[in-house]
């Protein structure tokens, strides 16, 4: 099975041995998927991730210097309910 679920089972099933044989067995079954995803995106989520970097980067290009940090650590703060540094 090339590509499908039964590689991905493997590749997870991979992923989760060499984490226990590292001594990493103090996670949850979520926290090892999530951690495994994290460290092996998905074709799909990475292309999706070139792409906007490159459309930011055109932007660039174009003129367009985006806001600055610290308004979008407010803006992104107040939206999520986090409290200021």
């Amino acid at each position: 099975m090339s590509g499908g679920l039964g590689s991905e089972l493997s590749s997870f099933h991979r992923f989760i041995s060499e984490q226990l044989s590292v001594g990493r067995g103090d996670v949850s079954p979520e926290e090892a998927l999530d951690l495994c995803r994290t460290r092996h995106p998905a074709a799909d989520e990475e292309g999706d991730a070139v792409l906007a970097v490159q459309e930011a980067l055109t932007d660039m290009e174009n003129g367009d210097a985006g806001i600055p940090l610290q308004e979008f650590d407010r803006e992104f703060r107040r939206r999520h309910g986090l409290t200021a540094k």
